[in-house]
């Protein structure tokens, strides 16, 4: 038997506003007068069918639907007031699209329209399976002058006479009453059996063996017990498992079993369903996580599975996603503050050392001078700090093996953990755009979705049909965090090496002590490789920053793209910022707003470093080159206003696509391969 519904819930001046009720519905940007702002909702993956129909002596801007619901909110002054009814259908899936329109029509024009009501209709069709109209109503009726009629109106009491009954101090009795029965019990009810008759009647016409009833079972007479109806997650994951030939195991799927089994005692199955709603999604999530482990342990080679033991004794706790994560991101923590530091340091002593040893040969004075050396007694200076290196060395050595060790034993747990987290939740959710199937910047996301089903915290549970989105802010979220990370350590070190460089040449000037010269010798090098370093850390991050804006606005001019992509860290960063700010608004922005934003972002931090620059009368940045001196504010280089003032020109201000379907050609070859290495990201390669 196809399926029956038809809900009505009132929209109130209270708590909603009805032009962003019809926005959402219609999938159309609308302009709210009351609030002053323009209603825009996420483009949805099927575009909704919107349309209205108006009574002959209603006004024709009532057609226009930005206007009439700015006019609804307008006339009803009452902070509380009703502004609309919205019904809400379930379409037959035995009908095809056109069929479903005209049993919408009909019953619309029959049951709302004829009655006096304009009816703004939006069906939607983003699940195949659930095709459904959308019907905002309006609640005041129209009068036959075209003016808006009164919700209520006064009946007067009579007496015997026909003369109006009057209080004691003169005043005129009257009750106050509808001017329509359209709030009346009776007409939900009326409309309830309305339209499973107007189904049953489209059935036959299209020659259907169908029918519907908009009446329980025991009102239609029939010995049977309602099934419960599938919440949407659970509805899904019981679908998809029939599918694979499998039997689900959760709650309300088996109760339904029993149902269909003995089909009676319904007060003490509602009963249990009631007492065990809580447990709902447990029990599923459980076992699709138990599934899932169970399958890729299987298939592990030896090496994993020691590593995994290897990880239990160490943390002493469960080993999962979450736990995994957090101790991999301290062991790349303490390589990148502690460890890569020291190695670099080595690195750069063994290189001075090799340097003022050549120069004391070749009889340079000043550079062993500007290194803490002198001609004189050299070897009693050299030596010491030759054998301090050394001892230096083998400690290192030691201290790094056990940190490759850890990180080998840690990053294959790890990517036992995401292998069952992907294959878990897309399992749970297998509508997800492929792009994030199995997309590592999105796996934490993904991780707390999952743990959240499994404790039934369903608030924090998005919709299936809201994941992609979540997941498409999410990977944003990410590469700007990585972003602002890398950012901020290269900031960091180039004022550090400045400010290390600026003391070593006052300690020259002054003739300072040599061990102290050497020292910060050291230093200044060791912070000029570590910034190197980074820099090239940087420019990873920046070609992915690049991808991910060609990805969103993928409709604009190559061209523009090719300009976009050849922009510096922060100014990318800042594109994706506006990006994701917005999205998360509910709104999806286009390029042109999103340059104009960095831009701004990048005035600040040219006056930021002019300020910076004043400080900086000595030596030492003298020497810099341009580029060497920008890094401290500039992470990659400088976007002249110029430039961006012309993007801003050629971009598009209309919205893109959020998954659009094909990159340029070279744009393609350019990002082919590009993810980041498990030193420049949390994430490891599965």
């Amino acid at each position: 038997m196809s399926y029956y519904m038809l809900r009505a819930n009132v929209i109130s001046k209270k708590t909603q506003s009805v032009v962003a009720s019809a926005s959402y519905r219609s999938g159309m940007p609308l302009y709210s007068e009351r609030d002053e702002e323009t209603k825009c909702f996420r483009t949805r993956g099927v575009a909704p069918e919107a349309f209205i129909l108006k009574p002959d002596h209603a006004p024709k801007w009532t057609l226009d639907r930005e206007q009439l619901w700015n006019e609804v909110e307008t006339k009803e002054k009452a902070w509380n007031a009703q502004l609309a009814r919205e019904i809400l259908i379930a379409l037959p899936l035995e009908l095809n699209h056109d069929q479903q329109k005209n049993l919408v029509k009909t019953f619309v024009q029959t049951h709302f329209v004829d009655e006096g009501m304009v009816a703004d209709v939006a069906i939607h069709r983003d699940k195949e399976h659930n095709p459904h109209a959308h019907i905002l109503l309006t609640v005041r009726p129209f009068k036959e002058d075209g003016t808006w009629g009164d919700k209520k109106r006064r009946v007067y009491e009579r007496d015997e006479n026909g003369e109006i009954k009057r209080t004691d101090d003169g005043k005129k009795i009257f009750q106050t009453v509808s001017s329509t029965d359209w709030n009346h019990r009776e007409t939900l009810v009326k409309w309830r059996l309305a339209y499973a008759e107007t189904i049953n009647d489209t059935f036959l016409e299209n020659g259907i063996d169908q029918k519907v009833s908009a009446l329980s079972f025991e009102e239609q007479g029939l010995e049977k017990v309602a099934e419960v109806r599938l919440k949407r997650n659970e509805y899904q994951f019981v679908k998809r498992l029939e599918a694979q030939g499998k039997e689900a195991t959760t709650f309300y799927h088996q109760i339904n079993q029993e149902i269909r089994k003995t089909n009676h005692e319904i007060a003490r199955l509602e009963s249990k369903i009631v007492s065990l709603v809580a447990h709902q999604s447990t029990p599923s999530v459980e076992n699709l996580l138990h599934q899932e482990s169970s399958l890729v342990m299987s298939q592990l080679e030896p090496e994993y599975m020691k590593s995994i033991h290897f990880l239990q004794g160490r943390l002493k706790q469960e080993v999962n996603f979450t736990n995994v994560r957090h101790h991999l991101d301290g062991l790349y923590r303490w390589r990148e503050r502690t460890l890569e530091p020291k190695e670099t340091e080595l690195t750069v002593t063994h290189a001075l050392l090799d340097a003022v040893n050549k120069s004391y040969h070749a009889q340079n004075k000043e550079f062993l001078q500007s290194q803490g050396f002198s001609i004189d007694g050299f070897y009693e200076q050299f030596v010491p700090r030759l054998e301090a290196y050394e001892s230096k060395d083998v400690d290192q050595e030691k201290e790094a093996k056990t940190q490759d060790m850890l990180l080998e034993h840690t990053e294959r747990v790890y990517n036992v953990c995401s292998l069952i987290t992907h294959r878990t939740f897309n399992e749970i959710f297998p509508d997800v755009a492929e792009e994030f199937k199995w997309n590592d910047r999105v796996l934490r996301t993904k991780s707390d979705i999952v743990e959240a089903l499994k404790q039934n915290r369903l608030d924090q549970v998005p919709y299936p049909e809201e994941v992609s989105e979540v997941l498409a802010i999410a990977e944003i979220e990410q590469l700007i965090e990585k972003s602002d990370s890398i950012s901020n350590t290269v900031r960091i070190q180039s004022l550090t090496r400045n400010k290390l460089g600026k003391e070593k040449d006052a300690l020259i000037q002054m003739r300072g002590e040599p061990e102290q010269v050497y020292q910060l010798s050291i230093k200044v090098n060791t912070m000029q490789q570590l910034l190197t370093q980074s820099s090239r850390k940087a420019e990873v991050v920046n070609e992915q920053l690049g991808v991910l804006i060609c990805d969103k606005f993928a409709d604009e001019k190559e061209s523009t793209l090719k300009q976009i992509d050849a922009l510096p860290l922060q100014v990318k960063a800042d594109i994706l910022r506006y990006y994701k700010d917005e999205l998360k608004n509910g709104l999806e922005p286009n390029l042109k707003a999103c340059i104009r934003f960095a831009a701004v972002q990048e005035t600040e931090r040219t006056a930021k470093h002019q300020a910076y620059e004043k400080t900086q009368a000595h030596s030492f940045f003298n020497r810099l080159s341009t580029a060497q001196r920008d890094i401290s504010h500039f992470i990659g280089g400088r976007a002249s206003s110029e430039l961006l003032e012309q993007l801003i020109h050629q971009s598009s201000s209309s919205h893109g696509p959020k998954h659009p379907t094909q990159l340029s050609s070279k744009l393609k070859r350019k990002t082919k391969n590009q993810r980041i290495r498990q030193q420049l990201d949390l994430e490891v390669d599965l």
